[in-house]
């Protein structure tokens, strides 16, 4: 394999993205398969999820905008599956989950879903200039973070039922909340507004007031109602792949906003270095506050995360050993890719989640950006 832009645009043009047009696509029904067995076979599982429809429509976007014949012809099916099978034409906003034919199944508004759909329409719309996905995008933005908005703590809620009325689920995470950065993020790319940065910022505001633990320089994963860390060992756990995740998304916002970058990009890069990885390089997926191994496999995501901060940060070196590191462990002949390594090195499980095509994708359109021409 080549470590240059050149050689992954090779890989994703002629390996990663054939592979999923070939076998994640659902010809019959419509929208896409949520995993694939360790032949590449689709494994039915009863539903379709929002978060895959999203995800693959942003992966076959990509595909159009390097140039394959195909994608903008897959990216606008996943379009038209998610208008036909998941949006909710009475209540606004979007279902979690249809059954594998695009009946609606769960019917919630998940506040992680709706960021992916914003994300997803907005990279639609960068491919194939479809001015009614930009509006979708804009009006699901507008729509979802209204109604999921915490006006008591700050925030927004998990989730809400088929109207629009909080849950309450607990334990709340920072996850979809650094999702939503990056939706708007992409929002703001495709469609500059100054309301958008605004809301960025407030998302910014509760890192630093709420998630950063900033005596251990962490960042937690599970919260109370009132952002305080929830009680018992959950809310020990941190992930250091959303540590890489954060840093790469506050290097885009500081460039998008036209500000100095974020002192706390450093930070989270510094603890997921030091407590995060093993001496060659990988990502384990848990540590504590204090730096304990929770966990000591390694999903694929947080490999790709930590790509995606080592692209923005400039270290070529670390970024190409990272880079030969990945493939070695996870890329599999033909274009397919292991989703988690034990300790050991070896495969756990031969099951590949649609959602993890967006994670490598996506690192590699950044790493190929840092890599240049």
């Amino acid at each position: 394999m080549e470590w240059t832009a050149a050689g992954l645009r090779r890989h994703l043009l002629e390996e990663l993205l054939p592979y999923w047009a070939e076998r994640g696509v659902d010809r019959a029904r419509g929208g896409f398969h949520n995993r694939l067995g360790e032949a590449g076979q689709p494994l039915p599982d009863g539903s379709k999820r929002l978060l895959v429809q999203t995800r693959q429509v942003y992966a076959f976007s990509e595909a159009a905008r390097l140039g394959a014949p195909y994608g903008l012809e897959l990216a606008a099916r996943g379009v038209a599956f998610l208008e036909d099978a998941f949006r909710d034409r009475i209540h606004g906003g979007w279902f979690h989950t249809t059954t594998p034919e695009g009946r609606p199944l769960d019917r919630r508004k998940d506040c992680y879903g709706h960021a992916f759909v914003v994300f997803a329409l907005a990279h639609y719309h960068a491919a194939s200039g479809d001015a009614a996905a930009l509006a979708r995008a804009k009006h699901t933005a507008e729509l979802a973070l209204a109604r999921l908005r915490d006006g008591v703590h700050g925030g927004y809620h998990e989730a809400a039922d088929e109207g629009w009325s909080p849950s309450g689920e607990l334990p709340r995470r920072q996850n979809p909340h650094m999702h939503w950065l990056e939706a708007l993020l992409a929002l703001h790319r495709v469609a500059p507004d100054a309301a958008i940065l605004a809301e960025a910022a407030e998302l910014l505001a509760l890192l630093r007031g709420r998630w950063l633990d900033a005596e251990r320089g962490c960042l937690g994963e599970f919260f109370g109602a009132d952002w305080k860390p929830a009680p018992g060992p959950e809310g020990e756990v941190v992930e250091p792949g959303h540590h890489y995740e954060w840093c790469w998304l506050l290097t885009r916002h500081a460039e998008a906003a036209g500000a100095p970058p974020h002192p706390e990009a450093d930070a989270l890069f510094a603890f997921a270095e030091r407590h995060g990885t093993d001496e060659g390089g990988g990502v384990f997926d848990r540590v504590d506050r204090r730096g304990r191994l929770l966990a000591d496999t390694q999903r694929l995501w947080p490999q790709t995360e930590r790509l995606k901060a080592l692209a923005v940060r400039g270290d070529r070196a670390a970024l190409e050993g990272a880079l030969a590191r990945l493939f070695a462990r996870y890329a599999r002949a033909g274009g397919g890719w292991t989703e988690q390594l034990g300790r050991d090195g070896k495969p756990l499980g031969g099951i590949q989640n649609a959602t993890s095509v967006y994670h490598v994708v996506l690192a590699l359109r950044e790493t190929m950006q840092a890599l240049g021409s």
